[in-house]
C-alpha cells in the first residue's frame, strides 16, 4: 500500500501555500474585477522562494529533475488555487516553464537563466499556443494532433523568427519567455518541433491586447504575442529539432488537473463553512446529499491525481499520460459539478461577488476550456483499444529516427565556437 501521509518536507511548503492561499482569498476578487497581474501575491510567493520550486537543486533550486511534474509542486498549485484560481495559473505557468528549461537545456542555458530565477526571483513564461480567439482558424490538424505555423529562418549565429502567438499567460509580466516554433527543412512536430528562449526585452517583441475579454482566470495576462523579425542566437535554442515530443517525457495535463481540483476544493470549503453558519439547511436530505456527493468527488479526483503522479515518479511516462487524462477529465467532471451545485445548495446568497462562487466558476469554466475534451478522450480511448500509447501523440507519433541541426545543415557545435 502507498503510504499517503506527507513527508515533513512536502508539509511544510503546504503549511506556508495554505498562510498564502489565505491571504489571496481576500484579494481575488480585486485582481478578478481588474483583470489584473496578481503582483502582490507574487512578491509572496518569490519571497517565500516558491518560485524556486520546479529549479533543480542542482542549479540552485529546492525542486528535482522532474521539475514542475513533482509531488510537492503539484501541492502547492492544488493549495493555492484555492484561495485564487488566477494565481494558481500563473505559478504553474511559471513552473512548465522552469520544467521545459530543465529538461531540454544545456548546462549552460540552465546554469545562466535559473540563476535569475534563484538570485534575482526572474518569472518564466510561453510563447507558444497559435490559437488566435479573434480569428475562426485553428492550428490543429485533422487528427487533432497540435500543429505549428512558426518557422525559424537561418541567419548568422542564430535564427530569425516571425509569428503572432496566442494565449500568452504570463508573457507580458516574465523575464524569459519559451517560443515553440519548427526547425527549417522539417514537416512536422515530432521531428521538428524546437522550443527556444525568448527573453522579454528582445527588439521586436510586442504584447497584443485581449485578454481583458476574458471571463476567467482573468489576472493571467494571456493575451497574444507578436513577434517581428525577433533574433534567437544559438546560445538561446535549446536541444534538437523534436526533443520536446521524442525525449522530454513529461505532459502538462496534471498541472491544469491540480489547478481545477484546487478552485473546486475553494469553492467547496466555503460552502462547508456557509452551511455550519445555517443550521437550518442542515435539515434538508437534498443539501446535504449534495454536500456528501462533492465530498465524494473531490476525493475520487484527489485520488486519481495522485496514482497518475505516482506512475510519473516511476517514469512509466506512457501509462502516467493517459492516467493523468483520466484524472484531468475527472478535475473537469467534478469541478464544474461542484462550483455549478455551490449555487443550488446556498442559494440567492450565491449570486453576490462577496461569495466566491460565480468567480470560481468563470475560472473552472475557463481552465476546462483550455484542452479540448474530445480530443483527449479519443487519444485515450485509442490506447484502450489498441493497448498501446505514446506520452506525446497529441504532437506526433514515435520516431526511430530524425535529424539533428548538423544533418539539417545547421551544425551547432560550429555556430556555438563562432559565436
Amino acid at each position: 500500500m502507498t503510504d499517503f501521509a506527507l513527508t515533513p518536507e512536502q508539509q511544510k511548503w503546504i503549511d506556508k501555500a495554505k498562510v498564502l492561499a489565505a491571504v489571496f482569498a481576500s484579494r481575488a476578487r480585486k485582481y478578478d474585477e481588474d483583470g489584473a497581474y496578481p503582483a502582490k501575491n507574487f512578491d509572496a510567493l518569490r519571497e517565500e522562494g516558491f518560485l524556486k520550486l520546479a529549479v533543480p537543486r542542482e542549479f540552485g533550486g529546492v525542486g528535482d529533475m522532474a521539475s514542475y511534474c513533482s509531488f510537492i509542486p503539484h501541492l502547492v498549485v492544488e493549495t493555492i488555487a484555492a484561495g485564487c484560481g488566477s494565481t494558481g495559473w500563473d505559478l504553474l505557468t511559471h513552473f512548465h516553464h522552469c520544467g521545459l528549461l530543465t529538461g531540454l537545456g544545456n548546462d549552460e542555458q540552465r546554469q545562466r537563466i535559473f540563476a535569475d530565477v534563484v538570485n534575482r526571483g526572474a518569472l518564466m513564461a510561453s510563447l507558444g499556443s497559435e490559437v488566435i480567439p479573434q480569428q475562426m482558424k485553428t492550428s490543429t490538424q485533422a487528427t487533432g494532433s497540435t500543429v505549428f505555423q512558426a518557422q525559424l529562418a537561418p541567419v548568422p549565429g542564430g535564427f530569425v523568427t516571425n509569428a503572432t502567438k496566442g494565449f500568452c499567460s504570463m508573457a507580458r509580466v516574465s523575464d524569459y519567455l519559451v517560443y515553440w516554433a519548427m526547425a527549417p527543412g522539417t514537416e512536422s512536430l515530432a521531428d521538428g518541433l524546437v522550443l527556444s528562449i525568448v527573453p522579454k526585452e528582445s527588439p521586436g517583441l510586442s504584447f497584443l491586447p485581449g485578454w481583458e475579454e476574458a471571463m476567467g482566470i482573468r489576472g493571467s495576462l494571456s493575451g497574444g504575442a507578436k513577434l517581428d523579425n525577433v533574433f534567437i542566437p544559438w546560445k538561446n535554442v535549446m536541444g534538437e529539432p523534436g526533443d520536446y515530443v521524442q525525449k522530454y517525457p513529461y505532459t502538462f495535463d496534471l498541472s491544469y488537473t491540480v489547478q481545477l481540483l484546487g478552485i473546486a476544493q475553494g469553492a467547496y470549503d466555503f460552502l462547508r463553512k456557509s452551511l455550519a453558519e445555517r443550521p437550518f439547511l442542515k435539515s434538508d436530505d437534498t443539501v446535504m446529499y449534495t454536500l456528501g456527493e462533492m465530498s465524494s468527488a473531490l476525493q475520487a479526483t484527489r485520488m486519481s491525481w495522485w496514482y497518475a503522479q505516482w506512475l510519473w515518479d516511476q517514469k512509466r511516462w506512457d501509462e502516467a499520460s493517459h492516467a493523468t487524462l483520466r484524472a484531468l477529465h475527472e478535475a473537469k467532471n467534478t469541478s464544474l459539478m461542484v462550483t455549478t451545485k455551490s449555487f443550488e445548495v446556498l442559494g440567492v446568497r450565491a449570486l453576490f461577488k462577496f461569495n466566491p462562487f460565480e468567480r470560481a466558476w468563470r475560472d473552472v469554466r475557463t481552465v476546462t476550456l483550455h484542452t479540448r475534451e474530445s480530443q483527449f478522450m479519443r487519444f485515450l480511448a485509442e490506447g484502450e483499444i489498441s493497448g498501446s500509447n505514446f506520452v506525446k501523440e497529441k504532437y506526433g507519433p514515435r520516431l526511430q529516427q530524425r535529424k539533428n541541426w548538423t544533418e539539417l545543415g545547421y551544425p551547432r557545435e560550429l555556430a556555438d565556437a563562432v559565436g
